[in-house]
């Protein structure tokens, strides 16, 4: 089983993969550091053994729900939908010349 710390590399191996490095991403920081507008988080709680999975929206707040997962796949999965869902959402916007969330090139392909 790898640790946090590995996981986190591996996460941001693929998030460069993908070509998500320029979104606002949190991974495996505690809830009340790092946080930013339109943020995709996922985090570990050691007191519950559980990856939690969330979205922030303006002013640092909760988008939707926190997911919870006790399964390190499952979460990482979920985790990636939400970026890939973030690059659409934001691209849409763009295409019907409205703000996206925030600035990321990704919206100008």
């Amino acid at each position: 089983m790898n640790t946090i710390s590995e996981n986190k590399l591996e996460l941001e191996h693929i998030i460069g993969e993908l070509g998500y490095s320029s979104l606002r991403v949190s991974i495996f920081n505690r809830p009340t550091e790092n946080r930013d507008e339109w943020q995709t988080r996922i985090e570990y709680d050691s007191e519950t053994n559980e990856y939690k999975v969330y979205s922030l929206a303006d002013r640092a707040s909760l988008m939707g729900k926190v997911r919870s997962y006790s399964d390190y796949e499952d979460a990482v999965d979920d985790f990636l939908k939400k970026l890939k869902l973030t690059v659409e959402y934001n691209k849409l916007r763009v295409r019907q010349n409205k703000n996206p969330e925030y600035q990321s090139p990704l919206w100008d392909e």
